[in-house]
């Protein structure tokens, strides 16, 4: 699986993700997603085609494991403003990516680290940015990748640029 990274801002940035299927390089502002390659509908959903990707990416005829579906719907419903949606489907991501089977424990934690952070992005577009710090939070605890570390200090610097006095670290959020 190759994972892609969708950045939040006036332009949607599509960047490929090098080394292994889950390896990021935050590059780009904004927040970013996680899509895995080669699952039906996350060509569309790259492309913008939203509506279309949720077709292709629940249509019974398709196969996909459970997680990369959920995050494929995840990052299209979050772009829809589909935000309970997106938030469900990035729930079913961290439980599928808890109870994938042949997988060892380091890349179920990384998958699940990443169904946070896409749950993260989902949750702050929603208006509900305690929710998304407590996602991040969790994600970098999981796995301290660079996209996990990108939309924590980001939206750290966000809560700054509000409040100086309350920032990711001083607001010990748990999941």
């Amino acid at each position: 699986m190759k994972a892609t990274s969708l950045s939040f801002g006036k332009k949607v940035a599509v960047m490929l993700l090098a080394s292994s299927s889950f390896v990021a390089t935050a590059t780009t502002g904004g927040f970013k997603m996680v899509l895995i390659e080669d699952t039906p509908g996350v060509s569309k959903i790259k492309a913008g085609l939203y509506q279309e990707g949720v077709a292709e990416a629940t249509a019974t005829d398709k196969q996909a494991d459970a997680f990369s579906k959920h995050m494929s719907l995840c990052v299209a419903y979050t772009h829809m403003a589909e935000f309970k949606q997106a938030e469900q489907a990035c729930s079913s991501a961290i439980y599928a990516a808890r109870r994938a089977e042949g997988s060892d424990s380091s890349y179920k934690r990384e998958m699940r680290s990443f169904a946070h952070t896409n749950r993260g992005v989902a949750r702050l577009m929603g208006q509900d940015p305690v929710a998304a710090l407590a996602d991040f939070q969790q994600a970098t605890t999981l796995e301290q990748s660079e996209i996990n570390q990108h939309n924590l200090a980001l939206l750290n610097e966000k809560i700054k640029a509000v409040s100086p006095v309350y920032t990711a670290s001083t607001l010990s959020v748990t999941d």
